[in-house]
């Protein structure tokens, strides 16, 4: 078998396109296209097909993904073994955030006790940081709803409260705290589909029976502000997503909802890569996230 075309379909199963996994190997696309066909010629089986999303394994693709996520995991611990004490820490950081301001205090602390380290950042709910960390196109992620597995390690971070955004110079941005029950009838800006943030709000709406006159989704922290600015109406977040844009203004509830807590998750089986280590440390060192 050659493992150079083995690789190829190993890159682009996980990175889900020709051209993403091309960039990430520094090769070119019709290289790794050239070496994919070769391995299902050669074999005379199926591995990829393309789906609206991309490009997607068969049924005989994911099991061989599954062969070639243990392959080069050893290859790279191996590296990584070879490497210990030869130096300063090394590699790229592919990390994944529901909410990036949850990890720019911890990445800035990697980069500053480990410069060698490249850190690419990537956002998205909870369900899809999870996924592309078990399935390795991440190393590292920061979510809201852990799910542990067998496969996954799950750490507790911080917590956070849900919070109202409001325009600054709203009524309510007047005041110190308001209730929950205040927002019945009013339009409401929150998280999309999949995002734990938004379930957690659903929940607490619908346990106070608050209906809204109006439910704008916005895919994001940022898209909820830009929503709340563009005057969709109020919009409900994490008090540490809150931006402190000067043209929005945070109100805290009376009463307050159910707290959202945000935990470390990264593959078991990847806990001893160097790499992965620098980051957790760095994460772990971050205090309790607090408001300001």
């Amino acid at each position: 078998m050659n493992l150079t075309h083995l690789r190829a379909f190993h890159l682009v199963a996980l990175h889900g396109s020709y051209t993403a996994a091309a960039q990430a190997a520094g090769v070119s696309q019709p290289t790794l296209s050239e070496h994919v066909k070769a391995l299902q010629q050669e074999h005379g089986t199926l591995l990829l097909r393309r789906s609206a999303g991309g490009m997607e394994p068969t049924g005989a693709g994911t099991a061989l993904l599954e062969a070639t996520l243990r392959l080069f995991g050893a290859e790279r611990d191996a590296e990584q073994l070879l490497s210990r004490g030869a130096g300063p820490v090394r590699g790229l950081l592919r990390f994944g955030a529901d909410a990036p301001v949850h990890a720019v205090p911890a990445l800035r602390r990697l980069r500053e006790s480990h410069p060698d380290i490249q850190i690419s950042l990537h956002g998205g709910n909870s369900a899809f940081i999870r996924g592309a960390v078990a399935e390795g196109s991440m190393d590292v992620g920061i979510v809201a709803d852990p799910a542990a597995t067998d496969l996954l390690s799950v750490r507790a971070l911080t917590t956070q409260d849900l919070v109202a955004v409001v325009p600054h110079d709203s009524p309510l941005a007047k005041r110190k705290s308001l209730r929950i029950e205040e927002l019945h009838g009013m339009p409401l800006v929150i998280r999309e589909r999949g995002s734990v943030t938004r379930s957690s709000i659903q929940a607490a709406l619908e346990r106070w029976q608050v209906v809204p006159s109006q439910l704008t989704e916005a895919s994001g922290r940022e898209a909820v502000e830009a929503a709340v600015l563009a005057g969709l109406g109020t919009g409900l977040v994490g008090d540490a997503e809150f931006s402190h844009d000067p043209r929005l203004a945070l109100v805290d509830f009376a009463v307050a909802l159910e707290p959202l807590d945000e935990y470390v998750i990264h593959r078991t089986d990847r806990q001893g890569e160097a790499v992965i280590a620098a980051a957790l440390a760095a994460l772990m060192a971050q205090p309790e996230a607090t408001r300001s």
